[in-house]
């Protein structure tokens, strides 16, 4: 087990979590739209930090009670090591310091370890958005945790 730390987010992650992007995803986000996402009043942020360095990030979005989960990963060599699921949780637990109705997110209903994570920590499924994903060309499973 890697020993890591959640913190929140800050502008000098951002190159590193860019870098954890690409390695995760077929269309990264860019160093510049997460400053800019950071920048957003509406935005939470954390990083996980190992060795000196941001090795996974997670972000949401909230407005009128609602959260929606921008983006959870984690480098490749680091996953299976309890990251994803503390920078899940961490979403988790702002959302309820924010006395959120609930968090929503999106998934790949191939990507059964963050499918299993995300039941694992009370998201269920509550629906499909037909053609979400490009390369490859995928539905998304639609998973959300109730707050109220």
């Amino acid at each position: 087990m890697s020993n890591f730390e959640i913190v929140k987010f800050e502008k000098s992650h951002a190159a590193d979590a860019a870098e954890v992007e690409k390695a995760s995803f077929s269309q990264p986000w860019s160093e510049q739209s997460l400053i800019s996402q950071l920048e957003r009043d509406d935005s939470c942020m954390f990083a996980a930090i190992c060795c000196g360095k941001a090795v996974g990030w997670s972000g949401m979005e909230h407005s009128f009670g609602e959260g929606s989960v921008l983006n959870i990963a984690v480098l490749p060599e680091y996953r299976g090591k309890g990251i994803g699921e503390a920078l899940t949780a961490a979403l988790v637990q702002k959302s309820r310091e924010l006395k959120l109705d609930w968090l929503m997110l999106e998934v790949r209903p191939s990507n059964t370890a963050a499918v299993t994570l995300y039941k694992k920590l009370g998201f269920a499924e509550i629906g499909k958005r037909p053609n979400f994903y490009s390369f490859p060309r995928e539905d998304a499973l639609l998973m959300r945790v109730d707050f109220v």
